[in-house]
């Protein structure tokens, strides 16, 4: 690759590693110099790069980090992984992220990225890889003789008009990506769907942060745009491609733990609506409260082939060759790599001679998750098995809580059959248990016995699946239970409003609960199951600062913050004089900051009107001298030119040569 930069007129620069043009001064594109220098300080002083760091992941905190250092950010590619060999172009590689991944995977990566930071930190992430070559260049004025097997477009498409004067960029952009392709060659691009359902649900636009903006069209020319599925088929196909297949990530292409192929939504006999449903809320980007329920819309699009049309995100892969068949035996894939590097596993749901079969792999080759010394917590690889085709009762739970008006009695019959199915799994297994709910001690394999790991198949029978976390000791009810209630908070995105408000908030649905199944936590209690999970975080993730200081009973459910029907009115009057009392505060601090600020304007203009007068003083004054210089100027040439002064100075000259003479 070396020689080939080199022939395009690429020189490589001895402080950055990076290759670029002698003149490049970088476009401006950036997150922030506050928050490119923090990762950049994040990279460079990092010693373990990888995609898997447990050392990077200690340091996703925000947004920002979370999008840059984040090994999920890699899942967008995996299902091509066996394809991921030969020449590959990386177009717009960032800080990194995907760049260190396709090296990894042993190809020869030439990364194009356009920001002169961006690339050396990409650089600085892949320092260690001799198959990678970071260019700092504009993809426009890109000129390179070599073709490439895979070229890639994650988050690239929609800048397409920032960088080029063209009337259809993103189209030319195609058309230039398929000029570079072997004729055997393959394009991946991710890109958000500009009519993604979380965009309908109030999400804001990814890239102008305002709500509806690109449902409702509002693009300008200089902005990055977004495209539905009708529009990029017909543009791919207008570009020259021969075919392409469009996959769906969940949430969304960036942070993706989930992708469903066409096989996968089409297929009669799989339920591709429960792996996008339990992927909602893994969504970093997704507001506090949304308009509707995504869980409970989901299936409805589903069922009426609007997967991918109303789908957040696009996976797409075009070909310049008809011969080009991608797996079609591959349903789903669903990746769990937010993790300790030698827990993180694949899951692949594969049609194995008409049967579906769940397979899983472990992606890291560093270490055996057996092997980790831990005396309280262990790892096992749930065993590959047969599809189980059915509902979880976590999607059971999603119907009562996202209808309005739900009530207790509902949440007490549906924990109450929880238990009993446990109960039921349990003794299916060979395990006595009590049955007085306090005395409960379930298997230590029962640690992840939660409701979205619980199946019922459509004969009635219920199966407990990915049991992966284990515990050494037996596990309480009481804490099975608090481990239950708060993943299903966190799995939802919006629950509609309760009949009863007692119940609107963490804390008040989870004792309700407990309390009707006879268990009665303290607060000694609730202090072991968060240290209990935080132990559990700790081990899983690796990253020691993952641990839980509250389970904060105090806030509402999501979607819970408003009136309720049936609250009393003397309630609601308080909730409506406090805010009022709140608002008018705020509106006395704002009419307060604004007349310091009209002071401020006053005393600015009187201090400038001063000012002003004071320079035209001046400018007068420096007027006259001038014209006083000019004047005494004038009566000097006038000197000078007399018939005297011409006298006086050869009277002068006679004078000094007369002395030389002596």
């Amino acid at each position: 690759m070396q020689s080939v930069l080199l022939q395009a007129g690429y020189i490589l620069n001895a402080e950055t590693n990076i290759w670029l043009r002698p003149g490049y001064g970088g476009i401006a594109y950036s997150d922030g110099d506050q928050v490119e220098r923090r990762i950049e300080q994040i990279v460079t002083t990092a010693k373990d790069l990888s995609v898997f760091s447990n050392e990077l992941r200690s340091q996703c905190t925000d947004w920002p980090s979370l999008y840059h250092l984040s090994g999920v950010r890699a899942n967008i590619l995996r299902p091509f992984e066996s394809e991921l060999d030969g020449d590959i172009l990386e177009i717009g590689a960032g800080c990194g992220a995907i760049t260190r991944y396709l090296g990894e995977c042993g190809a020869n990566v030439l990364a194009l990225e356009g920001s002169l930071r961006r690339a050396a930190i990409a650089r600085s992430r892949t320092h260690d890889q001799s198959n990678v070559a970071v260019v700092a260049e504009r993809f426009d004025q890109f000129r390179i003789e070599r073709k490439f097997d895979v070229i890639t477009l994650i988050g690239v498409l929609e800048y397409a008009g920032l960088f080029a004067a063209h009337e259809y960029p993103a189209l030319a952009m195609l058309e230039r990506v398929r000029s570079l392709l072997k004729p055997d060659g393959k394009l991946i691009v991710a890109i958000e769907n500009q009519l993604g359902l979380k965009y309908f649900a109030g999400a804001p636009e990814d890239h102008i942060g305002q709500s509806m903006y690109g449902i409702e069209g509002r693009y300008q020319t200089d902005q990055p745009q977004t495209f539905g599925h009708k529009f990029l088929v017909e543009m791919i196909h207008e570009a020259g491609f021969v075919k392409s297949e469009f996959l769906v990530p969940f949430p969304d292409y960036k942070l993706p733990v989930c992708i469903l192929t066409s096989e996968g939504l089409s297929a009669p006999d799989f339920d591709a609506i429960e792996l996008a449903c339990q992927s909602i809320t893994k969504d970093a980007q997704l507001p506090e409260r949304t308009l509707f329920s995504l869980e409970r819309a989901l299936p409805v699009i589903f069922r009426n082939g609007l997967a991918v049309d109303l789908a957040n995100s696009f996976l797409i892969v075009a070909a310049n060759s008809s011969e080009y068949n991608p797996e079609s035996d591959v349903l789903a894939y669903y990746f769990s790599t937010d993790r300790r590097s030698i827990f993180c596993k694949k899951t692949s749901f594969v049609r194995r001679q008409g049967d579906i079969q769940v397979e899983r792999h472990m992606l890291s080759a560093n270490g055996s998750p057996e092997k980790l010394d831990n005396p309280d917590l262990f790892f096992q690889l749930p065993c590959d098995l047969t599809y189980f085709h059915g509902k979880t009762l976590y999607r059971e739970f999603v119907e009562i809580v996202t209808r309005p008006g739900w009530t207790i009695k509902e949440i007490q019959r549906y924990f109450s059959k929880y238990l009993e199915i446990i109960l039921e799994i349990a003794h299916s297994e060979g395990h006595a248990c009590s049955s007085q709910p306090q005395d409960i001690l379930f298997p230590g394999d029962y640690l992840d016995a939660i409701p979205s790991n619980i199946v019922m198949t459509d004969a009635g029978k219920a199966v407990y699946v990915d049991r992966e976390w284990c515990a050494s000791e037996g596990i309480p009810f009481s804490y099975l239970l608090f481990r239950a209630i708060t993943s299903l908070m966190k799995g939802i995105s919006t629950f509609s409003q309760p009949q009863d408000p007692a119940v609107a908030t963490r804390g008040g649905l989870l004792l309700t609960v407990m309390n009707s199944l006879g268990l009665s936590p303290g607060e000694e209690d609730f202090a072991k199951f968060l240290r209990m999970e935080s132990e559990l975080s700790a081990f899983s993730s690796g990253v020691e600062s993952r641990i839980f200081s509250t389970w904060s009973p105090d806030a509402s459910l999501p979607g819970c913050s408003g009136s309720f029907p049936g609250e009393a009115l003397d309630s609601r009057l308080k909730r409506t004089e406090t805010a009022k009392s709140v608002a008018e505060k705020f509106a006395y601090e704002r009419l307060t900051e604004i007349q310091r600020l009209q002071t401020q304007l006053t005393a600015t203009e009187k201090a400038k009107a001063y000012a002003e007068s004071l320079a035209i003083n001046r400018l007068q004054e420096l007027q006259q001298l001038q014209n006083q210089l000019t004047q005494a100027n004038t009566q000097l040439e006038s000197i000078r030119s007399s018939p005297g002064y011409k006298l006086l100075k050869i009277i002068k000259l006679a004078s000094n040569r007369g002395r030389q003479d002596v």
